[in-house]
């Protein structure tokens, strides 16, 4: 078993990240006992999980001798972002390539804005299906080696065998959290995009004895293409870090039932998971991600899938900075500010 330790690595993150009692979010929905395990405080570029990730990622960049980074993702993505920050404070290089469906919002808001606001170039394309790039991020590598750099093409997501690496990582911390706390969960909720959060933090769960099974809450795909393509990102990894134990089809619990109509796209249960989180903890979900997440929580508590007597982490991957591509009636605030307004 190869330890994540002989890795090369950035050490940019602030970690370790608390892991909190939502003791009020937990007393409004009847239980179980909710803790909130802060990975949006990561720190680099806002926070956010892809933080761990690309302490890995572009550690291998850096002792590798690339002096220019490339990175693909959606319009508001968050590992951009970051990924420019990151960039910024290493003096690299960096280019994006963002890409969604004709008709979506391009606007400079959220991640977009702070993208350019670090001074990162910014590519936008159309892609259809949504993560389809074609070659344009070996198109824009091509264009920097002409101008004399040497970049390295960050994978979607970051979640290559070095971005799930992380969340092995990551894992061991959560592991003496809980000790330390002397709590015992059942599972632990988080987000599924690209996958390599899910896929890290299984493959430490299997492979370090942990007391909870990690439940994966996609936002994007559906379950039939993650239980294809899961085992794939996982053993790759596995066979990278030489772990004795690799994910079998059983150890893969994923829910779908929460995207709405698409990657991105607001549902009832997601604005309402994000006012209740607000209103209860002071804590910021994002809607993209965390967001549904949440409202799978909340919604399998509601349905018996959770007993009020279990014991659940959720881990908060960030994201918040997309709040602010989205307007106040969407994320159902524009009715609280119209009554304030009205009320003066």
């Amino acid at each position: 078993m190869t330890s994540t330790s002989d890795l090369p690595r950035l050490r940019l993150a602030q970690l370790p990240t608390p892991l909190e009692e939502a003791s009020r979010l937990s007393t409004a929905l009847g239980g179980p006992r909710i803790f909130l395990k802060r990975d949006d405080l990561t720190g680099v570029g806002l926070g956010g999980n892809k933080v761990r990730k690309l302490e890995f990622v572009i550690g291998r960049a850096i002792a590798e001798k690339f002096d220019a980074l490339v990175v693909v993702g959606g319009f508001q993505s968050n590992l951009a972002r970051i990924a420019a920050a990151i960039g910024n404070r290493l003096g690299l290089e960096v280019a994006l390539v963002l890409g969604g469906e004709s008709g979506e919002s391009r606007a400079s808001a959220g991640n977009l804005l702070l993208d350019r606001l670090y001074g990162a170039t910014v590519h936008l394309v159309d892609t259809q299906p949504r993560w389809e790039f074609g070659t344009a991020a070996d198109d824009v590598a091509a264009d920097l080696r002409r101008k004399g750099f040497r970049p390295f093409v960050i994978p979607l997501g970051g979640s290559g065998p070095e971005g799930v690496a992380a969340y092995v990582h990551a894992t061991e911390e959560l592991l003496t959290q809980i000790h330390d706390l002397q709590v015992r969960p059942s599972y632990l909720y988080v987000a599924v995009g690209s996958g390599g959060t899910f896929s890290g933090l299984n493959l430490g769960a299997l492979n370090q004895q942990a007391p909870y099974k990690v439940r994966g809450i996609s936002v994007s795909r559906t379950r039939s293409y993650l239980l294809n393509q899961l085992p794939i990102i996982a053993d790759h990894a596995a066979e990278f870090l030489r772990l004795p134990r690799r994910s079998a089809p059983e150890d893969i619990d994923i829910d779908d039932g929460y995207v709405g109509e698409s990657y991105g796209s607001m549902t009832q249960g997601c604005r309402e998971a994000i006012a209740l989180v607000a209103r209860t903890e002071g804590v910021l979900l994002d809607p993209v991600y965390s967001g549904k997440a949440m409202h799978a929580l909340i919604e399998h508590v509601s349905t018996g899938r959770l007993g009020p007597s279990e014991t659940v982490v959720f881990l908060h991957t960030g994201g918040s900075p997309a709040l602010f591509a989205y307007d106040a009636i969407t994320l159902g605030a524009k009715r609280d500010a119209d009554a304030e307004a009205g009320g003066r």
